[in-house]
């Protein structure tokens, strides 16, 4: 190969190579930030449908009055048959209402009218002409299609409604009625959309999904475009390398021998020697303009390199940000470092105003110098000012739970040529409750203040931070809820259940006990005929607090269904299971619950039965069948006691 050839592979090598790198990192990041712009696009489209949800449930609420005011229909529940009711709800359903459905107080379907299911339904519980409750009572003005094309008006997305696997809408032209409710890249009629199901809730009928689609063929353009032009960019500047190479190839041609050593250690990377230069003719002046490029070309590998490390470290924060997306100490411990780093500060700190909630968090130096300037900014920052009156009065205004909190400008202080930036945070922390102040994120530094350009970075991390903040609250109100029975304040049934699984493997594990108390509320039903289902809610919300106030740390009491309880007890014996069991019993019959009418208190006993494992049973199945049979003992022996559980031998 000639030394021209050579030159050219060389020149090649160290232009390609890096732009290809950098070819791949933008294409990498143009894919990511289409598909991001997409999902948030599918996420703003489904707030919108919830928000159409609950005006479309407000609109129906009127309606919902009137009808169930209406004296023939209170007639019908009086009579209790199914056929009456649906017949005088078919009389009832005229325009604007376009569904009706009645459930009975365990939520199963009565009867109904109209479209079904009801969509965006107001519930009321309706009364007989004795005055007794009826379950509850659904009314729509709304259906499965013209939610759906509203929603899709609104979002310029597709929109897909299914319920139990069927589906009820569609702005798609879709051929199964039958398809799943499937999140992320779906295929429709031969054609691929991006979107993402959320459930509505209700607290009764069946549950309904609503999806915001769009289609993929867009994501995909735009991906190409970016790409195109971004390979036009690459492509000019390799052109204009490749054209340079050739000519400075061609200047050398004639005299390179001298050079042939340099030009070896420059294809290794060693840049320390430079080329020799004698003289004031054309050659020296080659040489001089070669070192010249050799020293270019060390400070754009530098920076190439210096790029890279740059990258990398994004990198890093992406996963470290991922990481701990869910836990405020590590979101504020983040937004401080990157705040420091970003802003090129000497020390950051974040004090939250309820230390409960979060913990402080200072990165860099704490000299005094630093600290006055941090606390001058910190106070500027929560200092009424004459022009945030108005600002401040608007904030007294009631709220929506969906409307974005506006976070104020950070403020400013400088001591001494110390100079310190502070943003307050202000989130919604709890679910429906109101924007508040929850802490304060500072940086400082001597010397050089800051910029406007790092002012909007530094108000656009405390921004980030705050909304991450309220993510990682509203993440534990989920979980808690998920697993939580919302009358008594108890672990659900599914959850009691994962529990119970956990607790047995653990106990095989270990060659240790687990007992189970289930217990039930006598007379219950009396309860509720004498003195209303109010009054039965109050008898189990006290009932669950005893049990709550006996329970071990490890113990775990929940709602195992209707007034039935149970409490699963780590480590305890059918001894110890019975001696807790009795002090609950005794506990609960001394209760002396105020009666809502006001005509004194009631007092209430419960059943108990207890079982444990490995004694009573050998699997969770029969642990269970055995503490329900000791409870029905305890029943059928008079009530308000405790019994224990055979034997597994003898139930073998």
């Amino acid at each position: 190969m000639s030394f021209r050839s050579r030159l050219l592979l060389f020149f090649t090598i160290i232009v390609v190579v890096p732009m290809g790198a950098v070819a791949l990192v933008l294409f990498s990041i143009t894919s990511q930030s289409e598909i991001g712009k997409a999902d948030a696009r599918i996420a703003e489209g489904l707030r919108v449908a919830f928000a159409v949800y609950r005006q479309d449930r407000a609109e129906a609420v009127p309606q919902l009055r009137q009808i169930a005011r209406q004296p023939a229909l209170q007639k019908a529940l009086g009579a209790r048959t199914p056929a009456a009711a649906r017949r005088q709800l078919a009389r009832l359903l005229k325009a604007p209402v376009t569904s009706l459905a009645l459930y009975d107080t365990k939520g199963n379907l009565v009867a109904d009218a109209g479209s079904s299911p009801p969509m965006a339904p107001a519930l009321a519980a309706p009364t007989t002409k004795r005055g007794k409750q009826f379950g509850s009572l659904a009314v729509s003005v709304v259906t499965a299609s013209s939610f759906a094309d509203t929603v899709a008006g609104l979002t310029d997305l597709d929109v897909r409604i299914f319920s139990r696997g069927r589906r009820l809408a569609s702005t798609l032209n879709e051929g199964d009625a039958n398809a799943k409710p499937t999140s992320g890249k779906v295929n429709i009629n031969g054609k691929s959309f991006r979107g993402r199901f959320e459930e509505l809730q209700e607290p009764v009928g069946p549950p309904v999904s609503v999806g915001v689609f769009t289609r993929s063929e867009g994501i995909t353009a735009s991906i190409s475009q970016s790409r195109v032009l971004i390979g036009v960019i690459l492509l000019g500047f390799l052109v204009l390398a490749l054209v340079l190479s050739v000519f400075i190839v061609r200047a050398l041609q004639g005299q390179i021998d001298q050079f042939l050593g340099a030009a070896r250690r420059l294809s290794k990377g060693d840049f320390s020697t430079p080329v020799p230069t004698h003289g004031d003719d054309e050659f020296a002046a080659l040489g001089q303009e070669f070192n010249k490029m050799s020293r270019e070309l060390e400070a754009k590998i530098a920076e190439v390199e210096s790029k890279r490390h740059e990258l990398e470290d994004t990198i890093r924060r992406v996963g470290d940000a991922f990481a701990a997306g869910l836990d405020r100490q590590g979101l504020l411990e983040l937004a401080v470092r990157t705040a420091v780093e970003a802003c090129e500060a000497d020390a950051g700190r974040a004090l939250p105003i309820d230390a409960r909630r979060m913990h402080s968090v200072h990165v860099g130096g704490s000299h005094d110098r630093l600290i006055r300037a941090l606390t001058a900014a910190e106070r500027n920052a929560f200092r009424i000012r004459e022009e945030n009156v108005a600002e401040l009065l608007a904030n007294l205004e009631p709220t929506t739970s969906d409307q974005p909190v506006e976070q104020h400008r950070p403020t400013s202080a400088s001591i001494d040529g110390v100079h310190a930036l502070a943003g307050p945070l202000r989130a919604r922390i709890g679910a429906g409750s109101d924007i508040d102040y929850v802490g304060v994120i500072s940086i400082v530094r001597e010397g050089a203040d800051f910029n406007e350009t790092e002012r909007d970075l530094f108000a656009y991390l405390v921004g980030q931070a705050a909304v991450s903040i309220e993510n990682a609250n509203l993440h534990e109100t989920v979980q808690h809820q998920a697993v939580t029975d919302e009358l008594t304040g108890l672990f659900n049934v599914r959850h009691f259940h994962d529990s119970l699984d956990n607790e047995i493997e653990r106990s095989r594990r270990f060659n240790s006990a687990v007992g189970l108390a289930m217990l039930d509320i006598d007379n219950f039903k009396s309860v509720n005929d004498t003195y209303g289902h109010q009054q039965g809610d109050l008898v189990l919300v006290e009932v669950a607090r005893c049990l709550r106030s006996l329970s071990r740390d490890i113990d775990e009491p929940a709602r195992y269904g209707g007034e039935e309880l149970a409490v699963i007890l780590p480590q305890t014996d059918l001894s110890g299971a019975e001696l807790l069991a009795e002090r609950m019993r005794a506990t609960i019959a001394a209760l002396e619950i105020k009666r809502l009418d006001g005509k004194g208190t009631l007092k209430v006993t419960a059943s108990f039965g207890v079982a444990s494992l490995p004694e009573s049973a050998g699997d969770k199945v029969s642990l269970i069948a055995a503490a329900d049979a000791a409870l029905y003992r305890a029943k059928r022996a008079g009530k308000n006691r405790v019994e224990r559980a055979e034997p597994a031998a003898a139930a073998t």
